[in-house]
């Protein structure tokens, strides 16, 4: 590359920063990084600290938001407002595609770190809520166990995520509005006045939610491909070749993200969900091969596990677990935990999905969420994880022992390495770690740079890479601070301003609504239950139809 065209790729890159959220996030991360550096342990102390507070304290706040905003989105999908279409012309891209993206966006990196081992330690220690009616390590544990891994990554991790990109597709294809996460706010602020002091702060904690959130993820996967590494060949890892590790993995993301959403992120999508279902295909047959496991039995529990998801549902939305033995803690390592991230993922994934989704409807956008992506993470869970647990159970493998010396990351080793070909399906788990994470972190990048230069639809490499690498340092901080444990602390912590940020841009968009399109609830001349031919003139039903008008 020339000079000049160096120095045109900078001077672009400059000029494109909004430099309030790009320098108080970048400012944020490297005051982090200089206090892990020189003060190592009163930032772990703080961390843990901060993890008590922040998880069992407002671990009401954390239930309750999360409650709210999944009731407004399936509110949104069974009423007329599901069918505004979310900007002109058809979709972008395949609806094969559109899956893939939506999926490995969202849930990749728990997903795949998480599947082989949650089920698994339920099993072996209950859950508090249903520690009276299972005993651990036995068959009744299972159907609990299972329950609550769907669960977390079920209907509810959707939530945050709606809430953000629903609206930021709605004002910016329908208004021309930018693609921020303050953009939000345009019922309340008036879009021109996102630049305001309101706007800059909601983008600016963005940023630091998202590098937060992503840095959990990265850590976790990171530490899965090493502990699969040690696993297989013995070979240990200290604190420099872990951050070998994770430098290399933001390499490869950030190398997929310059090729952009078509290149990069769309092929690596599809990808994962094809060697996705190479192993969970692997993993039912190598059930049926295997008498003492049975996929019939894997299956079997997986049924009676999303009986148990929705019968418990609201119980287990809003278990804090005060007054039950073990049941604060247990809920803020778990479903806190997991709604904090969720949360703290809620800005780079809910702008992605607005990204990605002109041209559907709110229903299209919805339904995807809520069904299609929930009945994507009950297979991988009932198969993966029921698979685990019955393993342990019929003594086929001893994953938890397993665990106990390497870790959680090695579960997925233990479970594919104990099938039928073991030798070939354990290396394309690593695959599908590397790749499905480098998806995950691939749209967070992105994310980061539209939120870092005014919503921007396709900022520069520059800036995607500046982010990426500030991503890869946070996750290698934590990973060698505290491991796991830095991990979840800090992701409850950067994630708890945002719970109420996802609350209020779904009520404000509620009323938005309201007002571009009349009245569907609590409206004495209308009705949900109506036809809605009979709703009126001002229905959402009727402005769709209007097409275009609608969108002037």
């Amino acid at each position: 590359m020339s000079q000049a065209n160096d120095d045109g790729a900078l001077a672009g890159f400059i000029d494109e920063i909004d430099p309030i959220p790009f320098a108080l996030g970048a400012l944020v991360t490297f005051v982090f990084i200089g206090l892990a550096a020189f003060r190592t342990d009163w930032v772990s102390s703080q961390i843990t600290t901060a993890f008590a507070v922040f998880g069992e304290g407002l671990a009401w706040m954390y239930l309750v938001t999360m409650l709210l905003m999944i009731a407004i989105a399936v509110y949104l999908m069974l009423s007329p407002y599901g069918r505004i279409k979310l900007g002109e012309g058809d979709p972008e891209y395949s609806n094969f595609s559109y899956l893939t993206m939506f999926f490995s966006a969202g849930l990749s990196a728990g997903i795949v770190f998480f599947g082989p081992v949650e089920a698994l330690t339920h099993f072996s220690s209950v859950p508090p809520l249903f520690s009276g009616t299972a005993e651990a390590g036995t068959t009744s544990a299972m159907v609990p166990a299972l329950a609550y891994s769907i669960f977390h990554y079920g209907v509810s991790a959707w939530g945050g995520y709606l809430a953000i990109g629903i609206p930021v597709a709605y004002y910016a294809y329908k208004m021309d509005a930018p693609f921020r996460t303050s953009t939000v706010l345009i019922p309340l602020l008036g879009q021109d006045n996102l630049d305001g002091v309101i706007g800059k702060t909601i983008d600016t904690l963005a940023v630091v939610a998202t590098l937060g959130g992503i840095a959990t993820g990265l850590g976790f996967i990171s530490t899965q491909i090493l502990t699969g590494i040690t696993y297989r060949t013995g070979i240990q890892f200290g604190n420099l070749e872990t951050l070998l590790a994770i430098t290399g993995i933001t390499v490869i993301f950030t190398l997929s993200l310059v090729a952009g959403i078509d290149r990069g992120i769309r092929r690596l999508s599809d990808f994962n969900i094809v060697m996705m279902g190479i192993l969970l295909t692997a993993t039912l047959v190598g059930g049926m091969v295997m008498s003492s496991i049975s996929a019939l039995n894997v299956l079997n529990t997986g049924a009676l596990a999303v009986g148990t998801y929705v019968q418990n549902f609201f119980g287990m939305s809003l278990f804090t677990g005060t007054g039950v033995e073990g049941g604060t803690g247990w809920t803020s390592f778990w479903t806190v935990f997991y709604w904090s991230w969720w949360i703290a993922w809620a800005p780079f994934v809910g702008l992605f999905l607005a990204r990605i989704s002109k041209g559907r409807t709110i229903r299209e956008v919805l339904f995807t969420a809520i069904v299609t992506m929930t009945s994507v993470s009950v297979i991988w869970f009932t198969v993966v994880g029921g698979t685990s647990m019955w393993m342990q159970f019929a003594g086929v493998a001893d994953i938890l022992g397993a665990v106990g010396e390497f870790g959680d990351g090695v579960a997925g080793y233990a479970l594919f390495g104990a099938l039928p070909l073991g030798a070939l399906w354990q290396p394309l788990f690593l695959i599908l770690v590397v790749t499905f994470f480098a998806t995950s972190a691939d749209s967070s990048t992105l994310a980061v740079a539209m939120l870092t230069t005014g919503g921007k639809e396709n900022p520069s490499s520059i800036n995607r890479v500046f982010w990426g690498v500030l991503q890869g340092l946070i996750a290698s901080i934590l990973v060698v601070l505290g491991g796991a444990s830095a991990l979840r602390s800090s992701v409850i912590i950067t994630g708890a301003p945002f719970a109420i940020v996802c609350v209020v841009s779904f009520v404000l968009f509620m009323r938005q609504l309201s007002d571009d399109h009349g009245h569907v609830l609590f409206d004495g001349d209308r009705s949900w239950f109506r036809n809605p031919k009979e709703i009126g003139s001002n229905s959402p039903v009727d402005d769709v139809a209007a097409g275009a008008q609608d969108d002037d």
